[in-house]
């Protein structure tokens, strides 16, 4: 395998100071004579930082100088990853990094950079085209940073690759941007660009949402906080909750199925904007779910070459994921899958917690997986079984309207068919929720299903009874 190569450019005040091209490693940057990269200047330390050179990235870490070592305008005090085109400070002397290209054949690449150039060609790689900023979040695969794109000058979101070696992850981050960049609505994330960078890490960009996701608006009014009790009362919310329901009812139409819905993954602009994130999970079925008019359907790289999720296989969130998702049953995931997480995030709505509680993932998923979840709601069947003295800041009466506590048991019913079949009905619920209608037509309390259930476990209720009772009979 060819070693790619980095070309090293320290310059001060527009004068280049030191120009090299090296391959991957460690290099101390100082002005000791025994520095890899000695660079002269007053206000550089004797070992003033530490600079490494991966494979597909880099990174810098201050050696405790005098005078600082910045990335992106920011002071850092660990090891920092690096993105091209970040500006990169020691002191008043600035850093520069260029991977070289290189024209390495097909045979003689790693399967990550096979991939990349199979499916994002070079001829799309841009010069310069973003100045990239500070870190917004990061995961064990990618991160969001906030970048710039500098002819047009707008404000962007970039998410990027983190290195690895494994093509199926980079065909799951290409296809979260090509299936987010086809659902073109208002309230999903727009997508700009889907490319990669000098060290042939894939990113793409999307519009830069500044606001607050529910989780903390949720979170703030469990805590009292006043003004956010007066700015998002269950009005408020439920038409929040209502937009989140437009995007998915609109992915759902496209054959698009998002597997991770949670309060973290909506966010709430600054200007009242609703938006669904990360679409990271996301599967294009390739089948229309509802009945209205024919649309296009999303497609991506990896299902066109049938590399979709395997049986038994569990993605998401468990304290938000459906029974069939915790059981690993991916061939019988459809709309009313993304509908019970919707049910999920009402739950969370009416009673400030998600539906489960817990650290344990195995043990969260073997509850999920049975039913065992939703307390206040669920296991009682009602407002009415949940403590008497529990009130609630942002409802009506402190308490959880009979009607929505019906519209998030049917939502959130363990068996898929006792579940609203399309996101379209649960809305209609809501809407008859608002409209004044305190109990909507449609809900049920339980479908053929769960009374089939119950009356299974009340059969093994009298067996256990039974068979007790002869077992006392028997030692008398």
């Amino acid at each position: 395998m060819v070693v790619p190569q980095t070309e090293i450019i320290i310059s001060k005040d527009g004068v280049e100071l030191l120009r090299k091209t090296m391959p991957p490693g460690e290099y101390v940057i100082g002005r000791n004579p025994e520095c890899e990269l000695r660079v002269p200047g007053e206000l550089v330390s004797r070992q003033h930082a530490r600079l490494t050179i991966n494979y597909h990235d880099a990174g810098i870490e201050d050696l405790g100088s005098s005078n600082g070592t910045f990335v992106a305008g920011r002071k850092i005090d660990a090891y920092t990853n690096l993105f091209p085109n970040q500006p990169i400070l020691l002191a008043s002397v600035t850093l520069e990094l260029r991977r070289l290209k290189d024209d390495t054949p097909d045979d003689a690449l790693s399967p990550h950079s096979e991939t990349v150039r199979k499916h994002l060609p070079p001829h799309l790689l841009g010069e310069k085209k973003y100045t990239v900023g500070s870190l917004i979040a990061q995961g064990g695969m990618g991160a969001i940073l906030e970048g710039e794109e500098n002819v047009l000058r707008r404000k962007v979101a970039m998410k990027r690759m983190l290195s690895t070696g494994e093509a199926d992850n980079v065909m799951r981050f290409i296809e979260e941007a090509q299936i987010t960049a086809q659902l073109d609505h208002p309230n999903i994330v727009p997508v700009y660009e889907l490319a990669v960078d000098d060290y042939e890490q894939v990113y793409y960009t999307m519009k830069l949402v500044r606001g607050i996701t529910l989780h903390k608006v949720l979170g703030l009014i469990h805590q009292g906080v006043d003004e956010t009790v007066k700015k998002y009362p269950l009005t408020a919310l439920l038409g929040i909750f209502q937009k989140v329901c437009d995007a998915l009812a609109y992915a759902h139409s496209k054959g698009v199925l998002h597997r991770d819905l949670k309060p973290e993954n909506i966010m709430l602009g600054e200007y009242g904007e609703v938006m669904v994130m990360d679409w990271g999970l996301a599967r294009a079925s390739g089948r229309k779910q509802g009945s209205g008019p024919q649309r296009t359907l999303v497609r991506s790289a990896r299902q066109e070459q049938g590399q979709m999720t395997m049986v038994g296989m569990v993605f998401g969130t468990p304290h938000y994921m459906a029974p069939e998702q915790a059981r690993g049953q991916s061939d019988q995931y459809d709309a009313r899958t993304d509908i019970y997480a919707l049910g999920a995030i009402l739950y969370q709505i009416l009673t400030l917690e998600p539906p489960i509680k817990g650290d344990d993932v195995g043990q969260v998923l073997m509850s999920v997986a049975s039913g065992n979840v939703a307390p206040a709601l669920i296991a009682g069947q009602g407002p009415k079984d949940a403590p008497t003295d529990r009130t609630y800041p942002h409802l009506p009466g402190g308490k959880i309207p009979p009607a929505l506590a019906a519209i998030t048991r049917k939502a959130m019913a363990l068996e898929m068919n006792d579940r609203y079949a399309s996101v379209q009905e649960l809305q209609a619920d809501i809407e008859a929720f608002q409209g004044g209608l305190t109990a909507p037509a449609k809900i049920t309390t339980g479908g053929p299903a769960s009374k089939a259930l119950l009356a299974i476990i009340a059969a093994l209720a009298v067996l256990v009874v039974v068979l007790a009772v002869l077992l006392v009979k028997a030692k008398g």
